[in-house]
């Protein structure tokens, strides 16, 4: 696989793009490991400086993990959580703040929500600290 030169799409966002392709039709799949730098750099015809903008990318995407002399490995993807809130409250995702990451221990890529109630209070929280489930005084069918 090559990249186009000639594209106005810039080179590290092409290579983020055939790797996420990989990815989301199941040829990487969760836990495989990628090729080393050199070796997607050679296979995309770029320098590793494009390679490194790209696996930069996927990282902040949350669909790869990178360790120091480990390389990267296809993240699991999260495992979808529904959430009831009580009317007007609502429920936001995005990506955290360095802060947040920190103070709530979350891997780069990881989003947090974000439940803003009627009174405009508003409370982040990481995915995985939400219980599913009906909101009080709703019933199970």
């Amino acid at each position: 696989m090559q990249v186009d030169p000639n594209s106005f799409t810039p080179l590290y966002r092409q290579v983020a793009d055939l790797l996420r392709a990989q990815i989301e039709e199941g040829t990487l799949r969760p836990g495989d490991k990628l090729k080393n730098e050199d070796a997607l750099a050679e296979e995309f015809g770029t320098g590793k400086a494009t390679v490194r903008q790209a696996l930069r990318l996927l990282r902040t995407e949350g669909l790869i993990d990178t360790e120091n002399r480990r390389g990267s490995t296809v993240r699991q993807p999260p495992e979808l959580t529904v959430v009831s809130l009580e009317k007007p409250a609502r429920i936001t995702a995005r990506m955290p703040t360095a802060k947040e990451r920190m103070t709530l221990n979350l891997p780069e890529g990881e989003p947090v929500l974000v439940v803003t109630y009627s009174d405009g209070r508003a409370e982040v929280l990481a995915r995985s600290a939400i219980d599913a489930g009906p909101a009080s005084g709703d019933q199970e069918a």
